[in-house]
């Protein structure tokens, strides 16, 4: 009888273990899928990045004219 509940409590256990790490696998995905890469190297450096200047082109086409 010692068996059957030591077994059930494992198995519990063990689902749990289950459940927590999708819950952790789901928050870091949308984690991951909200945060641009400009916020967090924003928040690391305390200053604006740039990462891409989207603004180049329409500067050097409007230059040329």
């Amino acid at each position: 009888m010692n068996d059957n509940k030591k077994k059930k409590k494992g198995y519990r256990l063990d689902i749990v273990l289950i459940v927590s790490f999708f819950v952790m696998l789901i928050s870091f995905c949308a984690y991951m899928m909200n945060t641009t890469l400009e916020e967090v190297l924003e928040n690391e450096t305390g200053s604006s990045v740039v990462t891409h200047d989207y603004t180049y082109e329409s500067a050097e086409s409007s230059s040329a004219a």
